[in-house]
């Protein structure tokens, strides 16, 4: 085993790593050649946390995801142009299969020519050389590491440095993306990188960013470990009009989504994960006007199933307000119901917002004391004799947990908070 490989396996998730040993498999029964690449390389040779595995194929990459045992993750997207397909294994652990292709561009942002490449070529059309790194994952070569742009020498400077002189040009969502990596990785566009940037700017290309673009860019800034700085950045760049004009005049609102930032970071501690997209959206166009609300979804492309997390997020926070403030919710087991079944994104609004403190405070209870207890009832389970493959088990794991979570000590909260509204 190489050294890179041996680091991999170090710095990957458990969950991530077995989404690399389903796909590695599945390569090799498909017999195509496949390449972890991208950002989760450049994230593993900087020593950052890796956040998504980026796989590409020598070959029909949609063909290998369908392949995939599909009861083991939620098909996010599905690109036939470019024969990618984005992925989100068990609730937390999300991937790209892509088809190793060359891209021409006949004019900015337009839909480019696509055509089947080798992994050297694939690499070679990317943005910035730290990004145009490749682990080979294959049987003869495991642990290869291709690197034709000398990324490896940037991710040493810590600079973002292009790869073409057309790079913002063909793809101008790229000087969101540019931006973004600035504030994350704390790296600085090299001097040329730099110029090329304020080139397109001051031609405009901004403006060709498709709809398709507009919304996964949003979606990466809600997934930013500082997204609070990032989007301070992109409106500094001047670039966040790209998704609405009046944000020029109506700024988002930083405060709220700091506080939600600060309320996330609970919830993650206790292993909770959650996406959220639609908690960003509403704190990012808290301050836009209901027209140029429905301008920003416009923009974006957004289909109302996409935009649900964010339009029906005030009138969930209600309803789950409204059963917390019982009585009842002092009972663990009763509060674990409550929570367990919900969208942990609501409840990580409530926790920010809600007016009130009983109600907050049980989150907090939930999420600190009780989201642990249940895991260590969970760990008693298999001395009980239940049968997981049984039709009872998951009753019987219920029944076992629920009684557990009211005889085991914990810290209950008692306080009420004072009746207010919920949050608007």
């Amino acid at each position: 085993m190489s050294d890179y490989i041996f680091l991999l396996a170090r710095r990957l998730r458990p969950d991530q790593r077995q989404v690399l040993t389903q796909i590695q498999q599945a390569a090799e029964r498909a017999q195509v050649h496949l390449f972890l690449a991208g950002g989760a390389v450049r994230d593993l040779l900087a020593g950052f946390t890796i956040r998504d595995l980026d796989f590409s194929v020598e070959g029909p990459a949609l063909k290998l995801a369908r392949q995939l045992d599909s009861r083991q993750f939620v098909l996010q997207a599905v690109d036939e142009l470019r024969q990618s397909a984005e992925l989100v294994f068990g609730g937390s652990a999300t991937a790209e299969i892509a088809m190793c292709r060359k891209e021409h561009y006949s004019k900015p942002g337009a839909q480019p020519e696509i055509s089947r490449a080798t992994i050297q070529d694939d690499l070679r059309r990317r943005d910035f050389s730290v990004n145009a790194i490749a682990l080979s994952l294959n049987p003869g070569s495991r642990g290869l590491l291709l690197d034709p742009g000398n990324g490896l020498a940037d991710i040493e400077r810590k600079e973002l440095r292009s790869l073409n002189n057309n790079v913002f040009y063909d793809d101008p969502s790229r000087l969101l993306r540019a931006t973004r990596l600035e504030v994350r990785l704390k790296y600085s566009l090299d001097e040329k990188t730099r110029a090329q940037f304020a080139a397109a700017l001051e031609a405009g290309v901004e403006e060709h960013i498709s709809p398709r673009a507009r919304l996964r860019e949003l979606r990466q800034l809600a997934a930013e470990p500082d997204p609070v700085e990032a989007v301070r950045a992109v409106a500094s760049a001047s670039l966040l009009r790209v998704f609405e004009p009046h944000f020029d005049s109506q700024k988002p609102d930083l405060a709220a989504l700091a506080k939600i930032e600060k309320c996330r970071r609970l919830i993650e501690d206790s292993d909770q994960r959650m996406d959220t997209f639609g908690v960003f959206l509403y704190c990012l166009a808290r301050n836009l006007s209901p027209s140029s609300q429905a301008h920003l979804r416009a923009r974006a492309g957004m289909r109302s199933s996409e935009a649900v997390a964010w339009t029906q997020l005030g009138s969930r926070a209600k309803n789950l307000q409204r059963a917390l403030a019982a009585k009842s919710m002092a009972q663990n087991s009763r509060l674990y119901r409550a929570l367990a079944d919900t969208d942990p994104s609501v409840a990580l609004f409530l926790l920010a917002f809600s007016a009130q403190a009983g109600v907050r405070e049980r989150i907090r209870h939930y999420f600190t004391d009780v989201v642990p207890l249940v895991r260590e009832i969970e760990r008693e389970i298999p001395a009980l004799g239940l049968k997981p493959d049984s039709p009872q088990f998951a009753r019987q794991r219920e029944r076992h947990i629920m009684a557990g979570l009211d005889s085991k000590a914990a810290r209950r909260p008692s306080s009420q908070g004072q009746a207010a509204a919920a949050p608007k």
